[in-house]
């Protein structure tokens, strides 16, 4: 027995309804000789009640309890810890971290002897953290949301009627990652005429359902794939669905997230960047799996392995042995302190 405990936090961001671990996570945690505490009321958003942890055997704890305990802490987002309280040295946070929206808190994490590990900064061409890639696991069920999103949204059946339109209706996937595969392939499986393509080429006249999913890189806002003028040369009746639309934009032109508008012609464009959400019991399952993954192979001869050195865990570690280790984040953190005279 490693004598570590795994502790789960409630999640604090509104609209997050998914959880870290689910009750089926515990018994393969023990097995690694790992304990197992939940913050009492963690699960209730994906529907999986604090009895459910008890019998799985894991402990329900308070907030309070949950810190002092844990050596480590997992969530879906970075914790908002009430004042007063905070990460303490040791303490392993694994989380869709998502560190350039946050350098002082990283910061902070850093000065605390905080290890942070990003579950959003799996490098994608690594074998052995394709497990721990919750960026891919979250966009597959995005993407296959957004088809079915699409389908219940568009004015005509995909998969075309003796009755309505007599063809399969046409769908663009713009995207080259996990969430269009998985929207081109549910799609197809609806019986629409699927096409897929890393930016738009031409006019999307004649597309019945847009789908994008082409994400930023890292700091930057999503690249603007479709300009409202494409949106115009769309059918009245035809959807858009943006898998990319945040605060920061998204890849079709005045998209707004968690918004649903008609535009143009009377095209109906969906900002949906947060749809893994919408579906909080399979996501919470996903995720726990890359939890899982990522405890695993950290979890070595009796306490956790985090070699900044380790090709997986380079790119996964944000905060280690009071460093930032993100070099973007690093310079982030430097240029706004000098910005503001900071030390």
């Amino acid at each position: 027995m490693t004598g570590l405990t795994v502790g789960v936090y409630k999640e604090t961001v509104p609209g997050e309804r998914r959880v870290a671990l689910v009750p089926e996570s515990v018994r393969p945690l023990q097995a690694l000789g790992l304990a197992v505490a939940v913050e009492s009321g963690a699960g209730a958003p994906s529907r999986r009640p604090d009895d459910l942890y008890r019998r799985a055997g894991a402990d329900t704890v308070t907030l309070d309890r949950l810190l002092d305990r844990s050596d480590v802490l997992v969530g879906v987002r970075p914790p908002n810890l009430p004042a007063g309280r905070g990460l303490r040295r040791r303490q392993t946070l694994i989380a869709l971290l998502d560190p350039l929206r946050i350098p002082f808190r990283v910061r902070d994490w850093a000065d605390g002897g905080v290890t942070s590990i990003g579950l959003d900064l799996a490098p994608q061409d690594s074998v052995l953290a394709r497990p721990m890639d919750a960026v891919a696991s979250q966009g597959r069920l995005a993407g296959y949301k957004a088809a079915l999103l699409a389908a219940d949204r568009l004015d005509r059946p995909l998969h075309g009627t003796a009755d309505a339109a007599p063809e399969p209706a046409r769908a663009l996937v713009l995207g080259v990652d996990p969430a269009a595969a998985e929207a081109a392939a549910t799609l197809r499986r609806l019986g629409a005429e699927v096409r897929v393509h890393d930016r738009l080429a031409g006019s999307p006249a004649g597309v019945d359902v847009l789908v994008t999913t082409l994400r930023p890189r890292r700091g930057r806002p999503p690249p603007r794939l479709v300009a409202a003028r494409d949106l115009a040369d769309m059918r009245a009746g035809s959807v858009v669905v943006d898998l990319t639309a945040g605060p920061g934009g998204g890849n079709v032109d005045g998209v707004r997230p968690d918004h649903t508008d008609v535009v143009g012609p009377g095209v109906t464009l969906i900002g949906a960047g947060r749809l893994a959400e919408d579906i909080p019991g399979a996501a919470s399952t996903a995720y726990a799996r890359n939890v899982q993954a990522l405890l695993e192979y950290v979890v070595r001869d009796g306490g956790l392995w985090t070699d900044p050195d380790d090709p997986v865990l380079r790119a996964m570690l944000v905060t280690h042995d009071r460093l930032v280790r993100d070099p973007d984040v690093w310079q982030l953190i430097l240029g706004q302190t000098a910005v503001a005279g900071l030390p």
